[in-house]
């Protein structure tokens, strides 16, 4: 019974293995390092595009703002025309301020119940600039 195995494959020499020329040695650990070096530099460059395209995201708090205002206006005796003037004024300012935040600071503005923690809060920065816009509109008038 044969095995597979004749005497012409047993005999046949192995081909010898071609060694590396020294100048090619010398070659191959700078291109490694080389290499290394500029996928390292890539990878920093696009973490670095990556942070700076990312918005910033920061809360509002929308409903506490609209409120205030309506408390503050109920307190005052208006009529139909000054009410609707004024709600005008503060709805103008307040869309003129969160357009202005957004785009000064890369912003992702998100109502403040649907965020959890860890975003910044800039309810008060944009209640300041609404009382101020309102007051240049009315002292414009």
């Amino acid at each position: 019974m044969t095995t597979g195995l004749t005497e012409q494959n047993v005999s046949q020499p192995i081909a010898p293995v071609k060694k590396r020329s020294k100048r090619r040695n010398r070659c191959i650990v700078p291109v490694a390092i080389v290499a290394g070096v500029m996928l390292m530099l890539n990878a920093a460059i696009a973490l670095l595009l990556i942070q700076w395209q990312t918005p910033v995201t920061v809360a509002f708090d929308m409903k506490g703002t609209v409120d205030q205002f309506m408390t503050q206006t109920a307190q005052h005796q208006l009529t139909q025309g000054e009410s609707d003037a004024l709600t005008l004024r503060f709805t103008t300012a307040l869309d003129a301020s969160l357009k202005d935040y957004q785009h000064r600071h890369d912003a992702l503005i998100l109502v403040a119940p649907s965020v959890v923690s860890g975003v910044k809060d800039i309810t008060a920065d944009i209640q300041r600039d609404v009382a101020r816009q309102m007051r240049a509109a009315k002292d414009a008038q």
